[in-house]
């Protein structure tokens, strides 16, 4: 069944097992993010498996399209083993689409699916070790650090957007910093008046309840961000050091406690380094990903540091 020109249902998701886009059919829904849904699919030709996000074209206004290509074309060009690889785009009459390879993650013994770091939080269920955080944080640092070098700012950096890769994490949706703007603007969630009217924004059905998911993203965001800034490199580093907390103590709100009164018996040099990551002064913060990976506590002993010097030699 070809699906170009459908419009979007109020099921659970939009496209169902069945439906082409293109060369590609779809196998199976993934899920529904703030401003779109993930769905796996294959090549006809191929016979691979890909990843494709569908986004609905009235989640955004009229110059949609082109930031849509701007942001395509930027990840196309972040070609790094850390970053999402995204290797197709296109448009049809109600939706953009963006082919990206697929992330298999891995298989808990309960049966759970754990493709993010997100996941991978839910299911612990409380802190993670010293050492899984070091592993974490190093390929997250790596990606974000080659992303920035390339001028490449993530707009909706997020647990829900780091992905488990074999090795390490691969970072997704970078380069939708225009995309993910109309939705703030059109959910009116940096407005200042809580007595303004109701939005007029009217998405598309099934996204009208995309509220959580865009509620989500700003639990991540920096002091300047949610002042409605325009984010950079050192509002990303600002967004780790949340991911870092909630991943040291398993609290999901950032609280006044140190990290070694909020956990018992870890490294009491993550106090130190958790006050630089969460300064609330831009300044007074990491200056780049780089630094901030070489200061994590411990990272020295958990094995990551001599692959960091063969991952610089072979780029």
């Amino acid at each position: 069944m070809d699906i170009s020109g459908m419009g979007f249902t109020d099921e659970l998701s939009s496209l169902q097992p069945g439906m082409t886009l293109g060369n590609l059919h779809i196998v199976s829904f993934v899920g529904k993010g703030a401003i779109g849904e993930v769905y796996i699919a294959q090549h006809d030709i191929l016979g691979k498996e890909f990843a494709v996000k569908v986004i609905p074209k009235g989640f955004s206004g009229n110059e949609a399209s082109e930031a849509f290509k701007r942001a395509a074309r930027i990840q196309t060009k972040l070609e790094h083993p850390h970053i999402l690889r995204v290797d197709d785009l296109g448009e049809e009459d109600m939706f953009y689409w963006l082919r990206m390879e697929l992330i298999d993650g891995e298989m808990t013994s309960e049966k759970k699916r754990i493709r993010t770091l997100e996941d991978l939080m839910r299911n612990n269920k409380g802190p993670m070790s010293e050492e899984e955080i070091c592993y974490y944080l190093y390929y997250l640092l790596l990606g974000l650090d080659h992303a920035h070098a390339q001028g490449v700012i993530h707009a909706d950096l997020k647990p829900a957007n780091v992905m488990i890769a074999d090795e390490g994490v691969k970072l997704a949706e970078l380069g939708v910093t225009e995309l993910i703007g109309h939705a703030w603007d059109d959910f009116h969630l940096l407005r200042k008046d809580a007595r303004f009217e109701p939005t007029p924004f009217d998405p598309l059905p099934g996204f009208s309840r995309a509220l959580p998911a865009l509620l989500a993203a700003f639990e991540f965001y920096s002091p300047e961000q949610r002042a409605g800034n325009e984010p950079d490199a050192v509002s990303n580093l600002y967004s780790v050091g949340l991911i870092s907390y909630r991943m040291l103590t398993g609290r999901h709100c950032l609280s006044l406690d140190q990290p070694t009164n909020a956990v018992n018996g870890i490294n009491p040099r993550w106090n130190a380094w958790m006050a630089k990551a969460l300064a609330y002064n831009p300044e007074n913060r990491f200056q780049s990903a780089a630094e901030m990976l070489q200061e994590i506590p411990g990272l020295d002993s958990s094995g990551e540091e001599s692959s960091a010097d063969e991952e610089k030699a072979a780029s």
